[in-house]
Protein backbone atom coordinates (compact mmCIF):
# COMPACT_ATOMS: atom_id res chain seq x y z
CA UNK A 1 0.00 0.00 0.00
CA UNK A 2 2.65 2.45 0.90
CA UNK A 3 4.47 2.17 -2.83
CA UNK A 4 0.81 2.89 -4.09
CA UNK A 5 1.02 5.88 -2.33
CA UNK A 6 4.43 6.83 -3.07
CA UNK A 7 4.02 6.08 -6.85
CA UNK A 8 1.22 7.65 -7.15
CA UNK A 9 2.49 10.65 -5.14
CA UNK A 10 5.44 10.94 -7.54
CA UNK A 11 2.39 10.67 -10.70
CA UNK A 12 0.64 13.76 -9.04
CA UNK A 13 3.81 15.78 -8.71
CA UNK A 14 4.85 14.69 -12.09
CA UNK A 15 1.61 16.14 -13.65
CA UNK A 16 1.29 19.04 -11.82
CA UNK A 17 5.14 19.75 -13.03
CA UNK A 18 3.85 19.31 -16.23
CA UNK A 19 0.64 21.22 -15.90
CA UNK A 20 2.71 24.29 -14.45
CA UNK A 21 5.47 23.76 -17.54
CA UNK A 22 2.45 24.24 -19.96
CA UNK A 23 0.85 27.19 -17.61
CA UNK A 24 4.76 28.74 -17.96
CA UNK A 25 4.73 28.09 -22.03
CA UNK A 26 1.64 29.72 -22.40
CA UNK A 27 2.57 32.71 -20.50
CA UNK A 28 5.35 33.80 -23.21
CA UNK A 29 3.55 33.00 -26.08
CA UNK A 30 0.23 34.67 -25.27
CA UNK A 31 1.35 38.22 -24.24
CA UNK A 32 -1.07 40.44 -21.84
CA UNK A 33 -3.15 42.71 -22.51
CA UNK A 34 -3.13 41.99 -26.76
CA UNK A 35 -2.66 39.70 -29.38
CA UNK A 36 -1.37 39.80 -33.35
CA UNK A 37 -2.61 37.05 -35.83
CA UNK A 38 1.14 36.80 -36.87
CA UNK A 39 1.16 35.49 -40.81
CA UNK A 40 2.62 31.84 -41.70
CA UNK A 41 6.14 32.04 -42.65
CA UNK A 42 7.05 34.17 -39.41
CA UNK A 43 8.96 33.50 -36.85
CA UNK A 44 7.98 34.99 -33.39
CA UNK A 45 9.06 35.71 -29.97
CA UNK A 46 7.84 38.12 -27.01
CA UNK A 47 10.22 39.57 -24.79
CA UNK A 48 9.47 41.79 -22.14
CA UNK A 49 7.53 39.77 -20.50
CA UNK A 50 5.06 39.74 -23.56
CA UNK A 51 4.83 43.65 -24.38
CA UNK A 52 7.10 43.22 -27.25
CA UNK A 53 6.70 41.13 -30.25
CA UNK A 54 10.00 39.76 -32.36
CA UNK A 55 9.09 39.03 -36.09
CA UNK A 56 11.32 37.79 -38.68
CA UNK A 57 10.71 36.05 -42.15
CA UNK A 58 11.53 32.64 -42.26
CA UNK A 59 15.33 34.27 -43.64
CA UNK A 60 15.86 36.59 -40.97
CA UNK A 61 18.65 38.00 -42.59
CA UNK A 62 16.25 40.07 -44.62
CA UNK A 63 14.40 42.18 -41.79
CA UNK A 64 13.78 42.13 -37.73
CA UNK A 65 10.28 43.59 -36.73
CA UNK A 66 9.65 44.91 -33.29
CA UNK A 67 5.98 45.74 -32.05
CA UNK A 68 5.70 47.27 -28.00
CA UNK A 69 2.43 47.11 -27.05
CA UNK A 70 1.40 50.15 -23.92
CA UNK A 71 -1.68 49.86 -22.35
CA UNK A 72 -3.91 52.67 -21.99
CA UNK A 73 -7.06 50.79 -20.50
CA UNK A 74 -7.54 53.04 -17.78
CA UNK A 75 -7.52 56.44 -19.12
CA UNK A 76 -10.60 54.96 -21.46
CA UNK A 77 -13.30 56.38 -19.21
CA UNK A 78 -12.34 59.67 -19.76
CA UNK A 79 -10.91 59.53 -23.25
CA UNK A 80 -12.74 57.14 -25.29
CA UNK A 81 -9.85 56.44 -28.24
CA UNK A 82 -7.09 58.30 -26.00
CA UNK A 83 -4.76 55.76 -28.11
CA UNK A 84 -5.73 56.98 -31.37
CA UNK A 85 -5.92 60.40 -30.05
CA UNK A 86 -1.98 59.85 -28.50
CA UNK A 87 -0.83 59.09 -32.00
CA UNK A 88 -2.17 61.41 -33.70
CA UNK A 89 -0.89 64.05 -31.52
CA UNK A 90 2.89 62.18 -31.68
CA UNK A 91 2.58 62.29 -35.36
CA UNK A 92 1.85 66.09 -35.68
CA UNK A 93 5.29 66.57 -33.35
CA UNK A 94 7.19 64.98 -35.50
CA UNK A 95 6.22 65.96 -38.59
CA UNK A 96 4.69 63.11 -40.21
CA UNK A 97 1.00 61.94 -41.68
CA UNK A 98 -1.22 59.83 -39.99
CA UNK A 99 -3.09 57.14 -42.12
CA UNK A 100 -6.02 54.73 -41.44
CA UNK A 101 -5.02 51.08 -40.42
CA UNK A 102 -7.53 48.24 -42.50
CA UNK A 103 -8.32 45.48 -39.89
CA UNK A 104 -8.23 47.14 -36.44
CA UNK A 105 -9.90 50.56 -36.89
CA UNK A 106 -6.93 52.31 -35.99
CA UNK A 107 -4.31 54.86 -37.08
CA UNK A 108 -0.63 54.75 -37.23
CA UNK A 109 2.56 56.72 -38.85
CA UNK A 110 5.68 55.72 -39.95
CA UNK A 111 8.86 58.09 -39.81
CA UNK A 112 10.71 58.50 -43.23
CA UNK A 113 13.58 55.10 -42.78
CA UNK A 114 16.67 56.43 -41.21
CA UNK A 115 20.04 54.22 -42.64
CA UNK A 116 23.00 53.45 -40.28
CA UNK A 117 25.86 51.01 -40.21
CA UNK A 118 25.28 47.74 -37.94
CA UNK A 119 27.64 45.24 -37.52
CA UNK A 120 29.82 46.39 -41.13
CA UNK A 121 26.23 45.94 -42.67
CA UNK A 122 24.03 49.09 -43.78
CA UNK A 123 20.59 48.96 -42.54
CA UNK A 124 17.71 50.67 -43.08
CA UNK A 125 15.45 51.56 -39.89
CA UNK A 126 11.99 52.80 -39.75
CA UNK A 127 10.03 53.75 -36.90
CA UNK A 128 5.97 54.20 -36.19
CA UNK A 129 3.13 53.92 -34.13
CA UNK A 130 -0.06 52.51 -33.97
CA UNK A 131 -3.13 54.05 -31.95
CA UNK A 132 -5.99 51.86 -30.86
CA UNK A 133 -8.57 53.35 -28.82
CA UNK A 134 -6.98 51.32 -25.53
CA UNK A 135 -3.18 51.73 -26.21
CA UNK A 136 -1.01 52.21 -28.40
CA UNK A 137 2.20 50.19 -30.04
CA UNK A 138 5.35 51.36 -31.19
CA UNK A 139 7.30 49.43 -33.99
CA UNK A 140 11.00 49.54 -35.54
CA UNK A 141 11.40 47.78 -39.17
CA UNK A 142 14.77 46.88 -39.45
CA UNK A 143 15.94 46.36 -42.98
CA UNK A 144 19.52 44.91 -44.43
CA UNK A 145 20.27 47.20 -47.20
CA UNK A 146 21.49 44.29 -49.24
CA UNK A 147 17.73 42.73 -49.18
CA UNK A 148 15.98 45.89 -50.36
CA UNK A 149 15.52 44.38 -54.19
CA UNK A 150 14.09 41.17 -52.48
CA UNK A 151 10.72 40.63 -53.82
CA UNK A 152 9.88 39.39 -49.71
CA UNK A 153 11.21 42.51 -48.23
CA UNK A 154 9.68 45.25 -51.12
CA UNK A 155 6.11 43.58 -50.98
CA UNK A 156 7.05 44.48 -46.56
CA UNK A 157 7.50 47.74 -47.34
CA UNK A 158 4.64 48.51 -50.27
CA UNK A 159 2.15 46.89 -48.09
CA UNK A 160 3.42 44.46 -46.15
CA UNK A 161 3.66 46.72 -42.46
CA UNK A 162 0.13 48.23 -42.58
CA UNK A 163 -1.31 44.40 -43.11
CA UNK A 164 1.13 43.35 -40.02
CA UNK A 165 -0.63 46.44 -38.20
CA UNK A 166 -3.90 45.39 -38.89
CA UNK A 167 -3.60 43.13 -37.64
CA UNK A 168 -3.05 44.07 -33.71
CA UNK A 169 -6.02 43.41 -31.22
CA UNK A 170 -5.95 44.31 -27.58
CA UNK A 171 -7.08 41.47 -25.50
CA UNK A 172 -11.18 42.48 -24.39
CA UNK A 173 -11.44 44.34 -21.57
Amino acid sequence: MSRFLAARGVISLVLACTAWMQQAEASVKDPAGWRMNVPNGYRQEFEDEGQTLVLTPSNPEQFLMRFTYHSLKEYVKERPKVGREFIEHLAGKKGVKTFAVDGNGGVAYMEPPVVSEEDGARVQETAGGLGLDDAYVTFTVVIDEAALTDPVVKELLQSGIQVLLGRIRSAPR
